[in-house]
């Protein structure tokens, strides 16, 4: 569950209490896994999330906008589906697959 941040009304309200709460609000993105969303109102008007989870969203959104490679997830899916065997990665690339620990998320 986001962390929710309600922020002041008027642009100068704003400006303070960014300026106030920021460090802390980057601090706490910084070190957790999940976003920060800043309301306004009680509507959100921005995310605050640190780097990591960024670039695997932008990632992400680059796999899920590419045709040609959402088209090929598709067949790989069905494919599977189907029960049929792929090749696998020492058949493909010649050399055992060595698993590392899985990143956090």
């Amino acid at each position: 569950m986001p962390l929710l941040v309600e922020v002041a009304e008027t642009s100068a309200d704003v400006d303070r209490e960014v300026k106030a709460r920021l460090p802390d609000l980057v601090s706490g993105a910084e070190g957790r896994e999940e976003e920060i969303v800043v309301t306004r109102k009680g509507k959100p008007a921005a995310v605050l999330a640190n780097h990591a989870e960024y670039e695997r969203l932008k990632e992400t959104v680059d796999v899920l906008s590419d045709p040609d490679l959402m088209r090929q997830i598709r067949l790989s899916r069905r494919f599977y589906a189907a029960r049929r065997r792929g090749l696998s990665f020492e058949d493909l690339f010649g050399e055992p697959l060595v698993t590392t620990s899985r990143r956090p998320r």
